[in-house]
């Protein structure tokens, strides 16, 4: 009774249902700017975006997989907080100050 009661009161609740739709959006977005950056070094953004990743991840390693598996340990081991904030800045939603 209170697994069914949690379940459609708490986990469906519109509040919770828009935690995880936002959470979902920024770890794909990251997902995808970042590895999209590692397949294509050359291209500037790309660049500008992997050296905003800190020097302990492998991200400039000369293969692949290794970079990529550089790109997974690095947004895995982001907080949920730090993930916001990068994503706030990649997409212009925050902007340091200059």
């Amino acid at each position: 009774r209170c697994t069914k009661i949690a379940i459609e009161k708490i986990y469906c609740s519109k509040e919770v249902l828009d935690v995880e739709l936002a959470g979902f959006r920024i770890i794909t977005t990251l997902l995808d700017l970042m590895i999209d950056a590692v397949i294509s070094p050359e291209k500037v953004y790309s660049q500008l975006l992997i050296n905003r990743v800190s020097g302990q991840y492998d991200i400039k390693s000369p293969s692949l997989y290794e970079k990529i598996q550089a790109v997974l340990d690095y947004i895995s081991g982001m907080t949920d907080v730090f993930a916001i904030d990068v994503y706030r800045k990649i997409n212009g939603n925050r902007l340091p100050d200059v």
